[in-house]
């Protein structure tokens, strides 16, 4: 779910992120463990790691994922459009967002998939402030909220998989 999270919060962040100039920016090579800088030269934190369109910022108290364009190459490594008290905001918010929207998804009548989406888990019976019932072929099975995650695309999913869920069920 983190990854997850990560990954929404970079696009959140990149929609708010303004552009810099009306043309496209020249793509920023970024290697990991360069320093990531603010609008005014303040540290933001380190690059964690790059991956295809993808640069992972960690600034110490949270990582974000934002795409290469939302970089310019400063003197002493990267610059991005935001401090870093505004990115860990933001990234605070997304996931107190995400987490919103997950609680308020998991309703009586609700299909739960596993984590991978493949394998339907069971549907969801109640639910209470720290627990989801979910009803697994006739079994009621009761999950703690951290259990569950939206999946990519919106459904609501448990971070097993579905043998992994089998075997806590069966107690093996």
């Amino acid at each position: 779910m983190k990854n997850f999270l990560t990954l929404m919060t970079g696009a959140a962040l990149l929609a708010a992120t303004p552009a810099l100039a009306q043309d496209a920016a020249p793509t920023v090579e970024a290697e990991v463990g360069m320093m990531v800088y603010g609008p005014n030269g303040g540290e933001v934190g380190t690059v964690d790691s790059v991956s295809e369109g993808a640069v992972v910022v960690n600034t110490g108290t949270n990582k974000a994922a934002l795409a290469t364009d939302a970089f310019a190459k400063a003197e002493n490594g990267l610059s991005i459009m935001m401090t870093k008290v505004d990115l860990d905001a933001a990234i605070e918010k997304a996931a107190a967002d995400a987490k919103a929207k997950l609680i308020a998804s998991l309703m009586p009548g609700t299909e739960v998939k596993s984590v991978t989406g493949a394998a339907v888990i069971g549907t969801i019976t109640e639910k209470d402030a720290e627990y989801v019932t979910v009803d697994h072929n006739g079994q009621a099975v009761k999950l703690p909220i951290a259990a569950f995650m939206t999946q990519a695309d919106g459904a609501v999913g448990i971070t097993m998989t579905e043998a992994e869920f089998t075997a806590a069920v069966a107690g093996t």
